[in-house]
């Protein structure tokens, strides 16, 4: 299971480097943003205008980010093991070792005291880093739910809850106040073997989630712990990213052929449309935030391009990045729109801010 999904985020863990935790500064570079041709009807192409902050060891394996109120950037380090903070006026990147980590650290989320959360999916836990003292505490899952659920996707909800995704097969819900924490199986999808939920998304009509297998998206009543499948196009589709707009649309990524669609809350009518090969082929397709104006950004390994698509206009235009492969991977929202991401190439690890 776990191998699986190493090989779809293409993170291979090959080197580990000491525990040692050292604030280490970095130049941040800023990349020009010139024009190529359009090559496909409703598709436009240019050279991404944005702000690079190198990380100091050049196969970090960054995963997925978030951004904190003061503007810094989190993300975790597969490959070294470590939870990362970035300053984007200095480019200063300091580095925090988790406790019994195993070089899986997934996704990141800040709570409204500023505190880290993260998934570590080998070792098993949700963590929480304060980084006012610096300290960790865990929340085991082999003793709260069963050992190998490999969490993955986390979010908040309107409430402070913390829900999770577990490649076991089942949906978790952490009180952060109690440490408590609550969990719904989620069935396997049609023509499947196993349930892999991946991707979450939290509105007032439930939680949507993503199967990383068997072509499904589909949407938990905590409540009722009734779950409503919605199949896909294509059965063997990956869904790795999904997020609500402000009209509460689910948006999601289905990686390999590259797919972007979305959910209609109120009817649950899926909506599939396929990324114009503008750049090059645009698979795999990888993380996903929506704005305040309803349009929808991802990131796209096979164009090593952030896509922006207006709904509105039914165009995708591709922003491609200076590195030539520096697999785009992760994306958050920061202060007034920012739109960062997390690079994971092998050569070229970096955070980045889009200027658009």
């Amino acid at each position: 299971m776990l191998v699986l999904l190493a090989l779809l985020v293409t993170v291979l863990v090959i080197s580990r480097l000491p525990s040692a935790s050292t604030p280490s500064p970095t130049t941040p570079r800023q990349t020009g943003g010139t024009p190529l041709p359009t090559t496909q009807s409703g598709a436009i192409v240019q050279r991404a205008n944005a702000q690079i902050i190198p990380m100091p060891t050049s196969r970090a394996g960054l995963m997925q980010p978030a951004v904190d109120a003061q503007g810094n950037i989190w993300v975790g380090e597969m490959v070294t093991n470590q939870l990362a903070r970035i300053d984007p006026k200095t480019g200063q990147v300091t580095e925090w070792t988790p406790p019994g980590g195993k070089y899986n650290i997934m996704a990141t989320a800040i709570d409204r005291q500023g505190d880290v959360w993260f998934t570590e999916q080998v070792a098993n836990y949700i963590g929480r880093f304060d980084p006012a003292t610096e300290t960790f505490k865990t929340y085991p899952l082999d003793t709260a739910i069963a050992p190998r659920m490999a969490p993955q996707d986390l979010a908040f909800d309107a409430n402070g809850q913390l829900w999770f995704t577990l490649l076991g097969g089942r949906i978790g819900r952490l009180d952060p106040a109690t440490g408590a924490i609550q969990s719904w199986q989620i069935p396997v999808p049609q023509g499947a073997t196993r349930s892999y939920p991946f991707s979450l998304a939290i509105t007032s009509r439930g939680v949507w989630f993503g199967y990383l297998n068997g072509g499904a998206v589909g949407r938990l009543d905590p409540a009722t712990g009734k779950v409503t499948q919605m199949p896909l196009a294509n059965h063997q589709a990956a869904v790795y990213a999904m997020a609500a707009d402000p009209s509460g649309r689910i948006w999601f990524t289905e990686m390999q052929p590259a797919i972007l669609g979305n959910i209609d809350p109120a009817t649950g009518k899926v909506t599939e449309l396929a990324v114009p090969h503008a750049a090059g082929d645009p698979s795999i397709l990888y993380g996903l935030v929506t704005t305040g104006d309803g349009s929808v950004w991802f990131a796209s390994a096979g164009a090593n391009a952030v896509v922006h698509y207006q709904a509105s206009d039914d165009l995708f235009t591709f922003y491609t990045l200076p590195a030539t492969q520096s697999i785009p991977f992760g994306m958050a929202l920061g202060h007034n729109g920012a739109l960062w991401i997390s690079g994971d190439g092998a050569a070229d690890n970096y955070v980045a801010r889009l200027i658009v």
